[in-house]
């Protein structure tokens, strides 16, 4: 799957008519010449843009080693082995863009030429190999940039090498990029909000819990409610999580007369999913559970 970013401009051309006089001339000053057209800034850009545009930077960034040509498709060497990325997320907000090539040299020198000639803000995320009839047949590195905070949480370049025989290697080139979705407006702790209780919730863990507390300073309800604002959605998709036994945080946000306006439960394990309630009305879960038990507990000065 290829995806890009584009980017279009039309021209308006505007024309009159009216009474020509033969006598007359009219001279116009000289047109200053156009301003290039200045790429919209990141926050101008849908989340899947964002995506869209920086898996096109990333695939951008692979350096084709010396001799090599760029190819239309996918070739035929390996059985047809790089007609399939590695490694496909398993989520809706992957952008996928690939591009193929073939240089000349054996496959793992190849991929060691382009290991040490990527730039150096990408970190290694691994390698593999795979094996037919006993012999290796393909090898892989995969390198990765850090994520942007609630809008891209996947940022990957993998390089695929096989042997194109004659001494040639075919190369397949995946950036991978998975996108948040963006966050509903009416995803965050309502301004009214006074007080916050919270609970301990030792799931399979045991034991007996601490009582709830509640509190009632306005700076530290004002921090933890911009804490629970900051959490990115949950990325759509299937993943591994670890085991989850239901340990985690409740979080009740009241305002005049005791009245509930927020709930928020926070896995501290599994996933780190947190649910998000507000005036009843369940909205989409969010991310990144056991980092935030961890500040509201610090926050509240509670050490549980």
């Amino acid at each position: 799957m290829s995806a890009g970013l584009f980017a279009s401009c039309a021209a308006i051309v505007v024309t009159g008519c009216g009474t020509q006089v033969a006598s007359v001339q009219t001279l116009s000053a000289p047109k200053a010449p156009a301003s290039p057209a200045k790429a919209p800034s990141p926050a101008a850009l849908s989340p899947r843009q964002r995506a869209e545009a920086d898996a096109a930077a990333i695939r951008a960034s692979f350096v084709p080693p010396p001799g090599a040509r760029r190819l239309p498709a996918a070739p035929d060497a390996a059985g047809g082995a790089l007609r399939q990325p590695v490694q496909l997320p398993d989520t809706p907000n992957l952008v996928d863009d690939t591009s193929w090539w073939l240089a000349p040299g054996q496959p793992e020198a190849v991929l060691a030429w382009e290991r040490a000639h990527l730039p150096r803000r990408f970190a290694s995320a691994g390698s593999g190999t795979s094996y037919a009839g006993g012999a290796a047949a393909e090898w892989w590195d995969e390198f990765s940039l850090p994520a942007v905070p609630a809008v891209l949480n996947s940022r990957e370049l993998i390089v695929q090498v096989v042997s194109a025989g004659q001494g040639q290697t075919a190369i397949r080139v995946d950036a991978q990029v998975i996108w948040l979705p963006a966050k509903p407006a009416a995803e965050r702790v309502p301004a009214g909000a006074k007080l916050l209780m919270l609970r301990d919730l030792p799931g399979l863990a045991g034991g007996k819990p601490p009582a709830p507390v509640t509190v009632t300073n306005n700076a530290k309800v004002a921090k933890i409610a911009s804490l629970a604002d900051g959490l990115p959605v949950f990325p759509p998709g299937v993943y591994s999580c670890p085991a989850d036994n239901g340990q985690g945080l409740m979080l009740t946000f009241s305002g005049a007369g005791d009245r509930t306006l927020a709930v928020l439960v926070a896995d501290s394990t599994g996933c780190g999913t947190v649910s998000f309630t507000v005036g009843g009305k369940s909205l989409p879960a969010l991310w990144d559970g056991a980092s935030f038990v961890q500040q509201v507990l610090a926050v509240a000065g509670l050490h549980w």
